[in-house]
């Protein structure tokens, strides 16, 4: 048996529940993670309130959570042998990272960064996969472009910042007034306070990266370079309006992209080595216990801090 943080319905972040339930199997190919840490991301929240039902089911218990770090204790796999200690991501909508003990697919796991604790280790993976493969692979990223993230100090954000700066980009960061010294810190060349200016109509980006995913390329249109890429996180889909001209564009923009971030082993270690090398570095907000997952929720859903959320998880 292990302890997890179920969801017997969907809901509020107060529908957690801590239970002891049967341990997963492994199948070939995986292995089994004491998990030492997790982390919130937005597309867990979503997950907890039914907003992906019809995918991860209407009805039955449910354990949530993306991000994992820990010592493998048991393996099916050729990669990893048992007291390896690894992080990486689930695919969301499947989770089960909030428990103490985690089956993984081989391709979804990595060595974990060996400067890195557990918990920072568990800040890393999706978003800063997400980060990568959106700048990298849909952006096709070229060294000393010039870039602009907007959120660059979310999850996402952060880690799109010093991935930017490792590629000798100019960067442009787009935050809330709270987070422009923080902004500063991280290595944004350019801070831009969204709630006392606009980015400049007649300056154009190689790269616009919008790790809110609250913009369609419609909106941003100007300041695209005639050779460059939008890339989001969500294509601005936050009502029917916005949806409907997010689908457009996707169809009809070349420039434009959305991320569809997968769990791959190459990425991960394509991050380890850039935390080995000091060019990143998780950046958390605040932790809780896998117990105080209610609290975590709130202050994601909240949202207003930088960095991530994580979650320490006892053995």
């Amino acid at each position: 048996m292990m302890k997890a943080a179920v969801i017997e319905e969907y809901g509020s972040a107060d529908r957690f529940v801590i239970k002891d339930v049967e341990q997963p199997g492994l199948e070939d190919g995986q292995i089994l993670v004491s998990n030492r840490a997790s982390s919130v991301n937005p597309v867990d929240t979503l997950v907890r309130q039914g907003k992906t039902k019809l995918i991860t089911g209407l009805f039955g218990e449910h354990i949530i959570g993306s991000d994992f770090s820990g010592v493998v204790v048991e393996t099916k796999s050729k990669k990893f042998k048992v007291g390896d200690e690894v992080f990486g991501f689930k695919n969301a909508l499947k989770g089960h990272a909030y428990a103490q003990l985690v089956a993984v697919d081989e391709d979804n796991a990595a060595l974990k960064p060996e400067g890195l604790s557990f918990t920072e280790a568990a800040a890393l993976p999706l978003a800063a996969s997400t980060a990568w493969q959106g700048m990298t692979d849909d952006g096709k990223l070229q060294p000393n472009s010039n870039v602009l993230i907007n959120g660059c100090t979310g999850g996402v954000g952060t880690a799109a910042v010093q991935i930017a700066k490792h590629y000798g980009c100019t960067v442009t960061g787009v935050c809330s007034t709270a987070n422009v010294e923080f902004a500063k810190t991280l290595g944004c060349d350019k801070v831009i306070d969204y709630k006392t200016e606009k980015v400049p109509e007649n300056e154009q980006f190689d790269l616009y990266f919008d790790a809110t995913g609250n913009y369609t390329i419609s909106d941003v249109k100007n300041n695209i370079a005639p050779d460059g890429m939008f890339v989001s996180t969500r294509g601005g889909m936050q009502d029917v309006k916005s949806t409907l001209q997010g689908a457009a564009d996707l169809l009809l923009q070349s420039k434009m992209k959305i991320v569809h971030v997968k769990p791959q082993t190459a990425d991960l270690q394509k991050l380890q080595l850039l935390v080995d090398q000091g060019k990143l570095k998780p950046y958390i907000a605040a932790t809780f216990g896998l117990e105080d997952l209610q609290q975590a929720h709130e202050m994601q859903e909240k949202g207003g801090f930088t960095g991530k959320i994580a979650i320490a998880i006892e053995e």
